[in-house]
Order: structure tokens, then C-alpha cells, then sequence
């Protein structure tokens, strides 16, 4: 790969312009990779501060970052007027510049926008109407929310930068502070698919930067129903089309069994991300987006 593809590659990943060049691709992969170590080196009791310091770093020393990213697509309502038909009580774990979070408070539902750095967040969610800000560390939720106070919580594109150990207990803590019936409803990057983060750009087969680990339907599904959740759906939306969104069991056990038949086959790394890009065609996605019932 030239310094050249490697660039664009770079500006593709992270929605760059062309002010972006091979310093920058090299100052992020130097930043990052240091960074990554510490995260993986990180202890249950030293977590959110190694979390914390981690992503405050990254931001202040990458600030063309700082305001991208994947988020962007929900700028507009897209498919959640469908999904939250009513006044909802919201919150987000991990709103990053904000977009999802002011996107839903200005349909009307009342939301709580969190980040573990305000570095990443709170800047970009100040005096919004409907819209109150805090600072979490994501997964011991239970510690700065009452018990059963949401109808709803979201994350888009989260659950991949937490430690793995940590996913299980993120998970049981969401159900706590979810009311009866509450929705948790999150997307994530499939490991099939992937990897996402930095490591696409130089063509690794494994995430090796800040998405500590990506996932599987059938691993996440797992999770979720040993951590006490009643029903998991998949849930089906095309951007830019017609398609949904479409909120199935049905359509969860689909995609668990395409997982299941991949984990059998064991074909390559990028057999398998080039299978799963024919299989769209069978409404197989590159992302996992699933609604979780408590």
C-alpha cells in the first residue's frame, strides 16, 4: 500500500478532508497505539480513570477527530421517529459530539447525553433544550442513575471501546436503571465485518487499537440474556433506502445462525468480510443494531 492509498484509506475511515496528510495518519497510529496499551493494562479499580485519561488525550492531541465519526448518520431523525413513537425518558451512554442525542431531544424526548471525557462531549451539547449533560464511565451506571428512571437507553458504536470484562456488568447495569419494559437499543460494529477502528486503515484482520473487542449477534445476544434481559430483536434499517426499520426475534435468530454458520466454516478474515458484503443482498448487515427488553 502507498503512502497515498494509506491516506485516503485514513480520510474514508474518519470522514476526513483533504487538509488531512501522512503526519497526521502517523501522529494518530504513534498516539493511539500507546494509548491502546494502557487501556488493555487498565485494572477494575484504576478503569475509568486509565479510561478517562486515555480519551482525553486522544481528543486534545488528534482534534481533527474530535467532531467526526460514525455518529453523523443520525444527524437526522432517520428511522427513530419509528422506533420511539412515544415521549420517551433517554439516555445515551457515550453521545460523543452530541448528534443522536440533540437529533432525539429536538422529537421531543427528554434525554440525558453522557461521556467519559468532556473533552469528547459535553462541549457539544451545551444549552440544548430537553437535553441535561453528564459524565460516566459508561458500564457502572447504577452509581450516577436511580434505579428503573428510563424508558429508554441507547448507544451507537460504544460497546466495542469498553474492556471486555466490563461489557457483562455495562449490560446489568443498564437493565438496572431501565424501567419495566424499558428498551436498551445500541449498534456496534460486527467482528466479521471489521475490524472498524484504526486498524482497517492499515489492513489488519483484528482490531488492534481503541475497539478493544467486536462482536458477534450471538455473543452480544448471550450477554444481554445472562445479564437479565427477557427478549432481544434485531433490528433492520438501511440508510438511504426504504428498508425499515424492522424490529424482529426473528430476524435476531437469522442472524445468529449466518454467525453460527460462519464459526464453523472458519474461513478467512477477509473471505469472510467479502461473503458478508455479497450477503447484504440477503439483508445481512455489516452492523450490529439490536433492542434489548428488560
Amino acid at each position: 500500500m502507498t503512502q497515498q492509498e494509506l491516506v485516503l484509506r485514513y480520510r474514508k475511515n474518519y470522514g476526513l478532508s483533504e487538509a488531512i496528510g501522512a503526519g497526521h495518519v502517523a501522529t494518530h497510529r504513534e498516539i493511539e497505539t500507546e494509548l491502546t496499551r494502557r487501556l488493555w493494562a487498565s485494572t477494575p479499580v484504576d478503569r475509568w480513570q486509565v479510561f478517562d485519561d486515555c480519551y482525553t488525550t486522544l481528543y486534545k492531541s488528534l482534534p481533527w477527530l474530535n467532531g467526526s465519526g460514525t455518529e453523523s448518520r443520525w444527524s437526522k431523525p432517520g428511522p427513530w421517529r419509528r422506533l420511539l413513537k412515544r415521549p420517551s425518558r433517554i439516555l445515551e451512554i457515550g453521545s460523543g459530539s452530541g448528534e443522536l442525542i440533540r437529533c432525539l431531544a429536538s422529537l421531543g424526548h427528554s434525554c440525558v447525553a453522557t461521556e467519559i471525557t468532556p473533552e469528547r462531549g459535553e462541549r457539544h451539547v451545551r444549552d440544548v433544550p430537553g437535553l441535561e449533560w453528564r459524565s460516566t464511565d459508561g458500564v457502572n451506571l447504577a452509581r450516577f442513575e436511580q434505579p428503573g428512571t428510563y424508558d429508554v437507553v441507547i448507544s451507537s458504536q460504544v460497546i466495542e471501546h469498553f474492556h471486555p470484562d466490563d461489557v457483562r456488568t455495562h449490560f446489568e447495569n443498564v437493565r438496572l436503571v431501565l424501567k419495566s419494559g424499558g428498551e436498551y437499543i445500541f449498534d456496534t460494529p460486527h467482528v466479521g465485518t471489521g475490524p472498524h477502528d484504526l486498524s482497517r486503515v492499515f489492513d489488519l484482520e483484528r482490531p488492534s487499537f481503541f475497539h478493544l473487542r467486536e462482536y458477534d449477534f450471538r455473543e452480544l445476544g448471550e450477554i444481554a440474556r445472562t445479564a437479565g434481559f427477557t427478549k432481544v430483536r434485531a433490528i433492520l434499517y438501511r440508510h438511504g433506502s426504504n428498508i425499515g426499520p424492522i424490529k424482529s426475534q426473528l430476524l435476531f435468530r437469522y442472524y445468529t445462525l449466518i454467525d453460527y454458520i460462519f464459526s464453523k466454516v472458519k474461513l478467512s478474515h477477509h473471505t469472510e468480510r467479502a461473503m458478508r458484503r455479497v450477503l447484504r443482498f440477503a439483508l445481512v448487515q455489516s452492523n450490529i443494531w439490536l433492542a434489548v427488553e428488560k
